[in-house]
């Protein structure tokens, strides 16, 4: 980041030039100069600038952690959990995808609160409801109360989809897109810290029936939306929000407080009317049909559901899910050291995360997109050969690939760990934060909320269906045929990229949502 985004208060010389006056539009849709639109930056956000939309963005991403720790959390403890309740194979996939269940609901009311109550606090309603859910989970005494703590641990994550929105209202068009990334970088950290504690809570490896402390594993992520709760209590609401609800001068405060110390006050003022205009033509609320009948409504959520549904389709949240058992499967022998050797898969994905950060500003979105999906096909095929060499008994003394015994790790386990690890580093250069960026910009202000919620929905639908049949299809077609499958389905998404994804790179909010972005991919 520049130096520019210092501290910001409106100097004398800007508020001299006959600026910081609210243009109102008359009845005739003329404009003329109002009454001062505000004096002077209030003082609670004089501070500097980068600091604070980087500390706003932390905040909010911190739903993507919680998101991320549930994801990582539950791969180590179901290794326990199956064994203290003798779970089948079938009610092991309800556990794990419980979450994503509650998810889909989360995802589909979020879309119509953020537009109700403001991105904010929905975002702080979704971090109680967690606590709640993850209350549930550390106590449960049996399978089905653990199910009802997941459920509800899941309409929380669901309501993650105000995070990158409000994250991309809050920001700069210049650095947009890597404060988005936030996001997708702390869903990565989020699983990077639920291995390590998972590994730390893991009882001795030598005793084949320890159960683990999988009840901490889960409580323990109610710390996370604890802090996010009150951090989120203090932090401004969405400007396109305020402007929305007809708060313009606030809108203005805030936006004033979250841009570069140069940037004047008839930028500012602009701004603002930009997303005045934005909203002028909206009469009333936009049902959600009219999203399917409006050409401009309907190509902004085909791209951000299409990204969405690649994203799950990929295969990620079944590595994430159940890397300790694909491990195992792979011929790591004891849990202990499937959980430690998956913490390289949740490093791979938050350096991913970090590259992703550097270069999504850079680059592009399309660019970033396109190349990085061959890398991700290339690591699933890769991994797809190594099952499909295990399980015909090439290498004696592994598993089966059905993970019915457990062998001795060989030089082809190895390559099946750096297999998965270099597909979850490419994912998570693209695939893992381009979709969330792209939902956060290519929706018009007025569907923005319900477009998010829509298409975070079919991320986590998506989601469920893929996890709740993982392990069944892993014994109808084997590991390697899945794992074939999925890279079949990042061949047909970059397809998709490619014909069907503009690039959104330095455009401001309402330009990409104004609708000719949408149909120009290439």
């Amino acid at each position: 980041m520049s130096s520019s985004y210092q501290s910001l208060e409106i100097s004398s010389r800007e508020a001299s030039s006959a600026a910081l006056l609210n243009v109102q539009q008359d009845d005739d849709d003329s404009t003329r100069p109002a009454t001062p639109l505000v004096s002077s930056v209030p003082s609670k956000w004089r501070i500097p600038s980068t600091v604070r939309i980087v500390l706003l963005s932390s905040c909010a991403a911190l739903g993507g952690f919680l998101g991320g720790y549930d994801t990582g959390i539950i791969s180590g403890a179901t290794l326990y959990i199956q064994d203290e309740f003798s779970l089948s194979n079938f009610e092991t996939e309800l556990i794990v995808s419980g979450v994503i269940a509650g998810a889909v609901a989360g995802g589909l009311a979020a879309g119509k609160m953020t537009d109700i109550w403001g991105r904010k606090y929905v975002i702080v309603g979704a971090s109680i409801v967690f606590v709640v859910g993850a209350i549930i989970m550390s106590v449960a005494g049996g399978w089905g109360l653990l199910l009802v703590g997941r459920l509800i641990a899941g309409a929380a994550v669901g309501s993650g989809a105000a995070v990158p929105v409000y994250i991309a209202e809050l920001s700069p068009p210049a650095i947009r897109g890597m404060l988005v990334n936030f996001n997708a970088f702390f869903i990565a950290l989020g699983q990077l810290v639920s291995y390590l504690v998972a590994y730390a809570l893991s009882d001795s490896p030598d005793d084949p029936h320890s159960s683990g402390n999988w009840r901490l594993m889960l409580g323990l992520a109610a710390v996370p939306a604890v802090i996010q709760c009150f951090g989120m209590s203090l932090m401004p609401m969405s400007p396109r929000y305020l402007v929305q609800k007809g708060r313009t001068r606030e809108a203005y405060d805030v936006l004033a407080s979250v841009r570069p110390s140069k940037t004047t006050s008839e930028e500012l003022e602009s701004e603002v009317e930009s997303i005045k205009q934005s909203l002028s033509h909206v009469v009333d609320e936009v049902p959600f049909k009219e999203m399917l009948v409006n050409p401009e409504y309907r190509a902004a959520l085909a791209i951000a559901v299409g990204l969405q549904v690649l994203q799950q389709f990929s295969g990620i949240n079944t590595i994430m899910y159940y890397s300790a058992t694909i491990l195992r499967m792979a011929g790591f022998p004891s849990k202990s050291s499937a959980i430690l050797f998956s913490t390289f898969i949740a490093l791979a994905n938050c350096f991913g995360s970090l590259t992703a950060m550097r270069l999504i500003d850079r680059t592009g979105r399309r660019w970033l997109l396109l190349t990085t999906l061959v890398g991700v096909a290339a690591g699933l095929i890769i991994l797809s050969t190594t099952f499909h060499v295990l399980s015909s008994g090439a290498v004696e003394g592994t598993v089966l690939a059905t993970g019915d015994r457990v062998g001795q790790v060989s030089g082809v386990s190895w390559i099946a760990l750096l297999s998965l690890v270099l597909y979850v580093f490419f994912y998570a250069i693209g695939l893992g934060c381009v979709p969330w960026i792209i939902i956060s910009e290519i929706f018009p202000l007025e569907i923005r909320g319900k477009g998010a919620g829509v298409a975070i929905a079919a991320n986590w639908f998506t989601n469920f269906v893929i996890s709740i049949t993982f392990l069944t299809i892993t014994h109808l077609i084997t590991p390697a045929g899945t794992f074939l499958i999925y890279a079949g389905a990042v061949i047909i998404g970059w397809v998709f990229v490619y014909i069907r994804v503009p690039e959104t790179k330095g455009r401001c909010l309402e330009d990409i949502g104004g609708g000719s972005i949408v149909f120009a991919a290439h």
